[in-house]
């Protein structure tokens, strides 16, 4: 439970997750929906991937993150 609320401390990690939650989107439209750069977004979204909060799928050369909302469920039970 430490790891997953270090990795949601993040504001720009919580902006992914809302983005996320809407449904699942590539590295490059996330990156441009929060205005940030594709490094630092690919950067985040491995983290959350690390944690159990996203999943991803590489279609052809993209990347495309879907939200696993069953850690933040869990999260929430606790909380």
């Amino acid at each position: 439970m430490n790891a997953l609320l270090s990795v949601l401390a993040d504001p720009a990690r919580w902006r992914f997750v809302a983005l996320l939650a809407e449904r699942p989107r590539s590295v490059g439209v996330l990156a441009q929906l929060a205005g940030a750069r594709q490094p630092q977004t690919t950067k985040h979204l491995q983290a959350l991937e690390r944690a159990g909060v996203v999943t991803s799928r590489r279609t052809g050369q993209r990347r495309v993150y879907a939200l696993q909302p069953g850690p933040l469920r869990d999260l929430a039970t606790v909380l």
